[in-house]
């Protein structure tokens, strides 16, 4: 990669992440200032948990139609076939992922009674609340965000197959939502939630053998041959994202079945990324 591309690369890592803050701060001061003027009894810590998912729903639409412009140019050979948006877009999720790790952290300590004054308590408490999601985030800026860029121009088709994973970001950031403006008795909330479930099952974890099976037709080989063949890093870097992904599709199916008795869940159940 040349220097004049990974300048102007950076220089839109930079700006989609000023981008993604400034969709936080300007949807949080709208949303606060509504609230007062309507009389809506709503805490402040509420009014920030929507606002991240506001930013994380509008993200998840972006990711995912640039996936699918991907996915669906490339189909045709999964190794070879060439994108742009495949690489230009891991700059702008990248500066989301570490956006998202900063404003959960601002949703967190709105949650908390009194916020303790030292940085490092309120660090680990932080941690501590959200240790999976921070984890998550890390390891998509700090490993597959560099493996999305820096792969010799190969293996678009794959890299639109993750960012399709999104399609499901959408409806788990309106139960959020709907949760928090008090709809969650709705119809509208089962609904949501069911096709959230559905969706996550298809998009985040079903992607992933999909993928298999695609670079497999391609090259007549089974799905285990397919293991064997790649790169070990490509194996180890999917399991990593998978594994999370199968556990929060069981927490979704614990809290329906939760549900399903008439018993609610916690915020806390109800935050999935």
């Amino acid at each position: 990669m040349n220097m004049h591309l990974i300048i102007k690369r950076t220089l839109l890592c930079g700006i989609s992440g000023f981008g993604w803050m400034g969709l936080f701060r300007l949807s949080n001061y709208l949303l606060t200032y509504y609230s007062k003027t309507k009389g809506w009894k709503i805490s402040q810590h509420h009014i920030m948990n929507i606002c991240e998912a506001i930013v994380s729903g509008i993200q998840a639409i972006v990711s995912s139609v640039c996936g699918i412009i991907v996915v669906t140019s490339c189909r045709h050979d999964v190794m070879w076939a060439v994108h742009p948006l495949a690489s230009w877009y891991a700059w702008v999720a990248g500066s989301y992922f570490v956006y998202d790790t900063f404003a959960m952290y601002q949703v967190h300590l709105s949650s908390l009674p009194k916020v303790p004054e030292s940085f490092m308590a309120r660090f680990s408490s932080y941690i501590k609340r959200r240790t999976l999601l921070v984890i998550h985030h890390v390891v998509v800026a700090a490993f597959l965000f560099p493996v999305s860029v820096y792969r010799s121009g190969i293996g678009d088709f794959f890299v639109g197959c993750f960012y399709c994973v999104e399609l499901s970001g959408p409806f788990t950031n309106m139960r959020i939502i709907l949760s928090r403006t008090g709809l969650k008795e709705t119809r509208w909330y089962v609904l949501n939630g069911v096709t959230m479930i559905i969706s996550f099952a298809i998009c985040r974890v079903l992607v992933f053998p999909y993928m298999y099976l695609a670079y497999g037709a391609q090259y007549n080989i089974g799905i285990l041959d397919v293991v064997r063949k790649i790169p070990l890093y490509c194996n180890v870097g999917s399991l990593m994202v998978l594994l999370p992904q199968i556990h929060w599709l069981r927490l979704m199916f614990l809290g329906a079945v939760k549900m399903s008795r008439g018993k609610s869940i916690s915020e806390a159940e109800e935050k999935i990324d």
